[in-house]
């Protein structure tokens, strides 16, 4: 359902997904901007805006976590 955490999870998974299929490679970071654009246009008034970017907020933070691991972790290795 669009605007949930896992919707926005999902999303940019695929995405990232859709980079190794040799097709033209997406930024992540161009993803999240894509879905804040939409966001803008699919919002229905400004309390759901909100809740819909917090939102992707999350889940661009749980992808940039799977995908590259913590600060801290990294400075270990």
């Amino acid at each position: 359902m669009f605007g949930t955490v896992r919707y926005y999870t999902d999303f940019l998974k695929a995405q990232v997904m859709y980079n190794f299929s040799g097709e033209e490679m997406v930024s992540l970071s161009e993803n999240y901007a894509r879905l804040n654009k939409e966001i803008n246009v699919k919002a229905k008034n400004p309390n759901e805006k909100v809740e819909y970017l917090l939102n992707l907020e999350k889940a661009y933070v749980i992808i940039n976590k799977e995908m590259f691991g913590l600060k801290e972790e990294l400075a270990v290795l």
